[in-house]
């Protein structure tokens, strides 16, 4: 498994992460890839191709207003294959700490009308810390804020 680092992705890879985006989050948030880059400073993208050149796994560290945030996606088809911890320990070699907001709950449904499943057990099995005084709550999202640490 090679993981790709890029400060930029070609229209290909952006449609195929959005497509990833609208498979693996939850429905409500279908087509919102486009807008979590949005006045952003600094970009790096790191992604696991599969034999067809194709993204499987994706994460993106982002700055945005003074702050260093991250997501992550891995198709569903390739999880429980520690593509999504190699991804975040490629993420921890910046040697910065960073944060990103994790559903905490499984009540949303996907598009293929399965609920998602929270991510939450798999970030603090790899090192992150629960900042449970930081919540969104609204109409498209529910979720907490979770730290990697330096």
């Amino acid at each position: 498994m090679k993981i790709h680092r890029s400060a930029t992705l070609s229209a290909k890879q952006m449609a195929e992460v959005n497509a990833l985006w609208n498979e693996e989050y939850p429905q409500k948030l279908t087509d919102r890839f486009s807008l979590l880059l949005l006045d952003t400073t600094l970009v790096i993208h790191y992604y696991v191709l599969n034999e067809q050149d194709e993204i499987i796994a994706w994460s993106v560290l982002f700055e945005k207003e003074n702050d260093l945030r991250f997501s992550i996606i891995v198709s569903n088809k390739y999880q429980q294959k520690g593509l999504g911890s190699a991804l975040l320990a490629e993420m921890k070699k910046e040697g910065r700490a960073f944060s990103g907001w994790v559903i905490d709950h499984d009540t949303d449904l996907k598009s293929d009308g399965t609920f998602y499943q929270s991510p939450l057990h798999f970030y603090l099995k790899n090192g992150f810390s629960l900042d449970e005084s930081c919540r969104l709550n609204n109409e498209m999202i529910k979720a907490v804020l979770v730290r990697a640490n330096r």
